[in-house]
């Protein structure tokens, strides 16, 4: 397609990459990205096997990798949107060198490779671990990260945005809350253990009280948003330096609970327990400015129990 530009998804096989496509394969505002995916398939949502997009498997590190984006052909240059990484919270105090590689060395030494003047380049972020869970977080808090994973990703925005300007590119960050919904079998957070657990009929635990709460996006959501940006940059459209997807809304774990309860009219079964020291190492609550939220998504974000009932339903098929 004339003017259309190179979409090259890094980890684009995934929860967020397979809404990414999706969002891309429906709407025709998007018809300017042309999709390719590099995925080592280490944790590929389901049916990505029958996706019609050009596609190398194996690490992005890989030389093959980079000699397979450079065949590539593209009319309108390339956009970039790197969603590989160590994203285990609890893990990275007992790993904290593997983090370092997966969240900074390795993404620095790709960039270095692989990326190329006039390019573009969207860094997928998290928006509440660069913080300590003590304010509503905007694209201007400063990091104050409260584990070794969230002091990874600030390093690697730092770190990155100056290493693609040496590469004569351009550079964005897009922070996320907590996503949720299609393509998430592998996902083992909290709204998809809970989904998956009320329809087997199987109890859960709760960490704490229950009362923690998070700022929850519908992953269908955050597909639309990062399409959004990517085509901005591939029309030359102005845009922002840091960008946020989530929802401007704080929900607790016991709001998710009965929300999960409504939708399948039945009660789920859970258990309490302290968790003390995981608890210690999380922030208490997580919200984002619901004016940042509005630059990619306007006002289309949906409504948590809506995004509630489309996880049921995509589970329970």
């Amino acid at each position: 397609m004339k003017n259309s530009s190179t979409l090259v998804l890094i980890g684009g096989f995934g929860f967020v990459g397979r809404n990414i496509l999706e969002n891309i394969a429906t709407n025709p505002a998007f018809e300017g990205l042309s999709p390719v995916i590099v995925d080592n398939l280490s944790n590929p949502a389901p049916g990505h096997e029958a996706l019609d997009v050009p596609s190398y498997v194996g690490n992005y590190e890989d030389a093959g990798a980079v000699e397979f984006l450079n065949n590539i052909q593209s009319e309108n240059g390339r956009v970039f949107v790197f969603l590989a990484g160590e994203t285990r919270v609890a893990e990275s105090k007992d790993r904290p060198l593997d983090f370092i590689d997966a969240n900074i060395a390795d993404p620095a030494k790709f960039v270095m490779q692989a990326v190329k003047p006039g390019d573009k380049f969207i860094l997928i972020s998290t928006a509440g671990a660069l913080f300590d869970g003590t304010f509503e977080v905007s694209v201007t808090s400063p990091y104050c990260p409260k584990n070794f994973y969230g002091a990874t990703k600030a390093a690697e925005e730092m770190i990155l945005e100056k290493l693609v300007e040496l590469r004569g590119a351009e550079f964005r960050v897009i922070r996320l809350t907590n996503v949720f919904g299609k393509y998430s079998d592998n996902k083992k957070s909290a709204i998809h253990a809970f989904t998956r657990a009320a329809i087997n009929g199987t109890a859960v635990t709760i960490n704490g009280d229950g009362e923690q709460s998070r700022d929850f996006i519908y992953a269908g959501d955050v597909g639309f948003g990062i399409a959004t940006l990517a085509n901005k940059l591939r029309a030359g459209e102005p845009s922002e330096p840091v960008n946020m997807l989530g929802s401007g809304v704080t929900t607790t774990l016991m709001d998710v609970v009965a929300a999960i309860e409504d939708v399948t009219g039945k009660p789920l079964a859970y258990e309490k327990i302290p968790a003390k020291d995981l608890l210690a190492t999380e922030p208490r609550d997580v919200i984002a400015d619901k004016k940042d939220v509005k630059v990619l998504l306007g006002d289309s974000a949906r409504p948590f129990v809506d995004g509630i009932r489309e996880t049921y339903s995509y589970y329970a098929k």
